[in-house]
């Protein structure tokens, strides 16, 4: 839910940036435009004039033409887009547990560790847990790598490849701090590996709610 608010209020932030810049915009142009109508300032500075001209098409084409032409790709793409979410979502559930076109998904979440640094069970349980990282990064690598091109280009989709990147980092450090673990055997390690479990399973939590709020589907808290 942390998680959830701070990208709320991120989205937030960026539609304040783009207000104010857009509020900008307009002023500049409406000033400039004034002082050529009552001054005929502009006529006499050619390469001012040159220049003014040049900051207004730049910030007409920042503020408004590049967010029409994302607004008219996404809009143009969202059946495929919608299909790629879903995509990204079945990776991600418990096909056995979850009904998607219904609203229910339940997500796959990383195990903790229950055996203790000097246990003999460990060994196992750590090589399960690497076993079960590499395929979950095996699953959302392969996806990533089909959609990313697409997702990059028909729409404002930055947030959900920016929560797969995680992800996959998040499994990379899960794999590390289990090594260190097997190699250590000390409560410190131990610790670490549940410290980097919680966060990856955050990431992966914060990805399947961003994937609902696109697909429209109810919001869930469900894991595995």
């Amino acid at each position: 839910m942390d998680q959830g608010k701070v990208e709320a209020r991120e989205r937030a932030r960026e539609r304040a940036r783009n207000i104010a810049l857009g509020a900008a915009a307009v002023a500049i142009t409406a000033v400039i435009i004034g002082i050529d109508v009552v001054t005929g300032f502009w006529q006499d500075l050619v390469i001012l004039s040159g220049l003014a001209a040049g900051l207004v098409s730049f910030l007409f084409t920042v503020t408004v033409l590049n967010r029409l032409v994302a607004k008219s790709a996404e809009k143009r793409w969202a059946p495929v887009n919608r299909l790629a979410f879903t995509e990204f979502l079945h990776a991600m559930a418990d096909e056995d547990a979850s009904e998607i076109s219904r609203g229910k998904v339940v997500i796959r979440m990383l195990p903790q560790v229950a055996a203790q640094p000097h246990a003999a069970e460990l060994d196992a349980e750590l090589h399960d847990l690497r076993e079960l990282v590499t395929l979950e990064h095996q699953r959302l690598a392969d996806h990533l790598s089909r959609w990313a091109q697409f997702l990059t280009s028909s729409g404002d989709n930055e947030i959900i490849m920016f929560h797969v990147a995680e992800i996959a980092f998040g499994f990379e450090k899960v794999r590390d701090a289990a090594l260190e673990l097997e190699s250590q055997r000390d409560d410190a390690s131990l610790a670490a590996l549940a410290s980097e479990i919680d966060e990856c399973n955050a990431q992966l939590n914060a990805l399947a709610q961003e994937l609902r709020a696109r697909l429209r589907l109810p919001v869930n808290d469900a894991s595995r």
